[in-house]
Order: C-alpha cells, then structure tokens, then sequence
C-alpha cells in the first residue's frame, strides 16, 4: 500500500474519531509550503467539502509571490474556492505572533461570511517535538508539555499524527508543487534552532527519537486529565460556596501543585500560589488575578471576584444569520443539513421555524426557568446549575439565549425541549459558541 493510501485512511479515522461530520464546510489555511499543501491534496483526495485561504505577508519577494502562484493555480485546476489576503507586519513586533494573529483572524472572518464549519491547519507530528521542547526549555509546568490539541473549538488538526517525512513523501508521490521558505533554514528564531540544531542532533544519535516524543506527549497529556479529575476531588469537598463567594476550609492537607492546578482557572500563576502558601498570610492579606481575589480570614481562603470586576448585565440582540463578538464570539445560521455529532455543547441545533428574531443573549438571572430537552415541565435555572455541579464563581459567566421571551438554551448546559429539532423540521439553525 502507498504511502498517500495509509494517509488517506488514518486521515479520514481523525474525522470518525472526534465525531466530525465529514460532510462538513471545512476551510484549510495553506501557506503553499510542503506540510499545508499536503494537508489540501489529502483532504481533496477524503472528499471533505474544502475551501483555501492563503495570506501573502509579502516578506520574501519572489519566494511569497511563488507560494501564492502555487495555491491558487492548485485551487483553480481542483476548483476549490480560493481567499486571498496580502498583510503588512510590523517588523518592529514579533514576527510569527503577529503573523499568526493577522491569519487566525482572517481564517475566523472567512468562517463566519461563509457559514463554514470547521478551520484546518497543517500542523504535524515534528511541530508538536518542537512545541514540547520550546515549553520545556521555557520552564512551563505540564499543561504546556501535553501538546498541541488535536482538536480546538472549531480548529481542527488532523496532520499531528503524521511526521514531516511522511507528508513530503505524500507530496513527492503525487508530485505535488510546493514552496520552500527560505528563512526557516536561519535558526536565529527559537522553533527554527530547536528544529535546525536540536532535532538534527537528537536524530543523530536517537534515530527514533520522534515516536519516543510523541509517546512522552501523548503520556502527558493523559496525566494532564487525570491530574485535574483528582485535583477537583481533592478540593471540592473543602469548598463552602455562597451567593457571591467561595470559603476554602483550610485544615486538611493539600499538595501545593493542587493549590496551583485549582487556582489558575481563576487566572492566578504559579508564582502567586507559591508566594501566599510560603508567607502564610495572616487574616485580611490577600491576591488577586485580573478576576478574582484570594484573601485569609482565619481558617478559611475566600475565593470571590474582584469588585472591580463587574458583572455584565447588558442585552445582546443576535438577528438572523448574525454572528456576534462580545460578551463573547458567537456564530449562527440557517441550514438544511444538520449534525448532531458533537463533541461538546458549545454547538447547538434548533428548530428554526419556532425561533423569532432577533434573539436575546443575557446572563442568567434568579427565577429563570426553562424546560430542559427530555422532560415535560419547566425546572429553575439555578437548579440545573446545581445539577451540574457548577460553582458559585462559574455562575457568574453563565448566559441564556431568548427567544419569544423562552430561553431556549442555557449555553453551554442544556437546551429547551420546546425548540429541539424534530422530524417535522423543514430548516435547522445552528448556534456555535466559539469563544467564552
């Protein structure tokens, strides 16, 4: 068998694996390089329903204008719709971070003008060993060792589990045309010396040094989960939660890593965590992130957020097909195919004919009520918060969405019952929250 054919298989299980509808709207962003034009021929070849953007940042004169010529002529003989967008960088900002935010953006605004699904990138099995080791070097805790995620939101990564080698093979065999940057032979950047110098190094004396990585990542990244299952079982059972706080019981013992791994999802660091542990404050000192404070009060923390930080009672007005970027990013539209294979509840399928608009986004109030998908009553919002198991602090960035004065969904949680598709839909509409 070919190498393109085990590529094309493997490929295609990454789609059945996350529960990916293959019929989807996918958008690949390709750079004209050996890995992205890769990535477009294996998807043309799976038969995903493909769209191409390419962004020229216009920084290496011929070899720029090459890798565009080679998209686009790639896309015009596939007929495969092209988007095109020639960037100014700001050489005196970093480089790859402003590169990368001009391209996600791009990516992100193409999504939405199109109704697309799904964002592709061609990053690969090498990028990973790369990431791992800049993280490492840096001197990050293990959230950052566990790799890149093979699956982000809407940003989908099928190639990690393909190394470089293969996928030059892939192009070389089906005598794909590709550019080749010129400036990813200088190793002044850190990802071109890890990949230049270290790797070339490592594969010198460990010539399988590649699947040793990617078992140590894949190893980390189980660790990862299980780590938080246990820190949450640990700390749950001192929290004592209350209307606009949380007070942490502070006489059982707990490992310091623990305070850090519960702490940082309220935007605290390490070094904050470590410094409040080893000074044992005294009542009345406290820490804060950018959200929350951690203040002493004798045998208790008190976890609460900030004051300067206030909730957000504003309503937010979504019309038809409208796509929405505070309080946070938000997409929706009318279709008349519809997947339920979802991997998470941050996408949701209602029955159109039963929604009016426009709808009403708005943070959940006391004495909200909505009949949750299954049951034939109506049920307390903050009822169902409590089933969930949802904290105290986490309620405060819970949002409905209204329509008809009904929520028909507490996002993120569950939807109405009254709304959900039928067999008697003619049309869906599908809801994405991307960002929260």
């Amino acid at each position: 068998m070919s190498i393109t054919n085990n590529i094309n298989k493997e490929f295609l299980a990454f789609f059945k694996q996350h529960k990916i509808k293959i019929n989807s709207k996918f958008l690949i962003g390709v750079s004209g390089g050996s890995d992205s034009m890769a990535l477009l021929d294996i998807g043309l070849k799976a038969g995903l329903n493909i769209s191409v953007a390419h962004v020229n940042y216009q920084l290496r004169n011929e070899e720029s204008e090459r890798e565009s010529f080679i998209v686009k002529k790639y896309c015009l003989e596939n007929k495969l719709n092209f988007f095109y967008k020639e960037a100014e960088i700001d050489l005196l900002k970093n480089l790859q971070n402003e590169a990368r935010e001009i391209r996600y953006q791009f990516f992100n605004d193409l999504v939405e003008e199109n109704k697309l699904d799904y964002i592709l990138t061609a990053h690969h099995q090498n990028d990973n060993h790369e990431t791992f080791l800049l993280n490492a070097l840096k001197g990050n805790g293990i959230g950052s060792l566990k790799g890149i995620p093979e699956k982000n939101g809407i940003i989908l990564r099928p190639l990690l589990q393909f190394t470089k080698i293969q996928l030059l093979m892939h192009v070389q065999e089906n005598k794909i045309k590709y550019g080749t940057d010129s400036s990813n032979l200088s190793s002044k950047y850190d990802r071109n010396f890890i990949r230049n110098e270290v790797l070339q190094s490592l594969s010198n004396k460990f010539p399988k040094y590649e699947q040793g990585l990617t078992n140590s990542i894949n190893f980390l990244r189980e660790d990862y989960s299980l780590l938080n299952k246990l820190v949450d079982e640990i700390i749950q059972p001192l929290l004592v939660e209350s209307k606009d706080h949380a007070l942490i019981n502070l006489k059982s013992h707990v490992p310091k890593q623990a305070w850090y791994h519960f702490f940082k999802k309220f935007g605290f660091n390490y070094s904050q965590i470590n410094n409040w542990l080893e000074s044992n404050s005294q009542t009345g000192k406290f820490i804060e992130s950018s959200t929350h404070r951690i203040s002493k009060d004798r045998d208790y923390w008190t976890l609460s957020i900030k004051t300067t930080y206030k909730r957000n009672d504003k309503i937010f007005y979504i019309n038809k097909n409208e796509a929405i970027e505070e309080p946070f990013k938000l997409t929706s539209h009318l279709c008349e195919t519809l997947s339920l294979e979802k991997s998470n509840n941050t996408v949701e399928f209602f029955n159109f004919s039963k929604l009016n608009f426009p709808l009403k986004l708005r943070k959940w109030k006391s004495g909200d009520k909505i009949r949750p998908l299954g049951m034939k009553g109506n049920k307390k919002v903050s009822d169902i918060l409590i089933d969930h198991k949802v904290s105290i602090l986490e309620k405060e960035n819970i949002y409905v969405l209204e329509s008809n004065n009904d929520i028909v969904w507490v996002i993120g949680i569950l939807i109405n019952e009254l709304y959900k598709v039928d067999n008697n839909c003619s049309f869906f509409y599908k809801i994405v929250c991307q960002e929260k």
